[in-house]
């Protein structure tokens, strides 16, 4: 079964500032940031992110993701912010992706890192149903190779939704070693809605033994779920998941089977907005 890791040393106690918004943390150097820096309803940095369009076609979702400005842009107090909007005859949203993608290095230890916000979805409030915010990453052999989901491999550090309430879900997606697709390593944690937290998944290679290397999951420094090596069990779905490069992903998804869809009740705009402070990736 899934281990619960301790928390190294609360993340939050070894924050200070680097530059402009991103902390640093003591031990690791940041290796990729972005603090969203910029004029009101700029654009991103598309040197960092790649602004997806369109529908993905995952989970019979409903959004359109949209280019430009209209539900991606800058906030000019250094945020991002994605903003769903209802059009004519369609749900329009944003994602983005990482251009990079970084791996672990062996014997050393690798964090993706957000400080996020989201509205607060304690008691399944029918203004967001449908709505699905996601910090998450993916195997770069998918874009790279074509390697297909989820062979490439998953790490969702935060996804919500107004059915888990309070509550964030973090989860593995593999194919494990007799071919099924495997997305029961899965812990969530309560947390306060309506305000930023901070958001890390650490990837800890510094074991010699790879059945006791870790993934673990924090909500603003401690930790809240892990799985080692040998809760997976086999080596090569171990390499996957811990060893290859993944890239960043950062969307607000809306309907489908996974939130259910809008009601009459949900709302858009900026009151259902995720906004995002910064984003980085730290190793030892």
């Amino acid at each position: 079964m899934p281990t619960i890791a301790a928390s190294f040393l609360s993340l939050l106690c070894l924050l200070s500032a680097t530059s402009g918004s991103i902390p640093s943390l003591s031990g690791y150097n940041v290796v990729f940031s972005d603090d969203f820096n910029g004029d009101h309803y700029a654009g991103i940095d598309l040197s960092n992110w790649n602004q997806i369009t369109g529908n993905p076609g995952d989970n019979g979702e409903l959004e359109q993701y949209t280019s430009g400005t209209g539900n991606v842009h800058l906030s000019g107090d250094g945020q991002m912010y994605i903003v769903p909007t209802i059009g004519p005859f369609e749900y329009l949203s944003g994602r983005v992706e990482s251009t990079g993608s970084w791996a672990c290095d062996d014997g050393n230890a690798m964090i993706f890192q957000a400080e996020l916000w989201v509205p607060d979805y304690t008691g399944d409030p029918a203004q967001f149903a449908g709505y699905w915010p996601s910090f998450w990453a993916k195997g770069n052999d998918y874009r790279t190779s074509g390697t297909s989901w989820p062979l490439c491999g998953e790490w969702d550090i935060f996804e919500v939704t107004d059915w888990l309430s309070n509550q964030n879900q973090g989860t593995l997606h593999f194919i494990d070693s007799n071919g099924n697709n495997n997305g029961n390593f899965n812990g969530r944690v309560t947390y306060a809605g309506g305000q930023y937290h901070t958001w890390a998944f650490k990837v800890d290679r510094r074991n010699s033994d790879w059945t006791q290397q870790e993934l673990t999951w924090y909500l603003d420094g401690d930790a809240f779920y892990s799985v080692t090596g040998a809760d997976i069990g086999t080596h090569t779905q171990w390499e996957q998941l811990a060893y290859y490069p993944y890239y960043i992903i950062i969307n607000l998804a809306i309907g489908g089977s996974y939130p259910g869809d809008p009601g009459s009740d949900t709302i858009f705009g900026y009151d259902a907005s995720m906004r995002v402070e910064y984003v980085a990736v730290y190793k030892t």
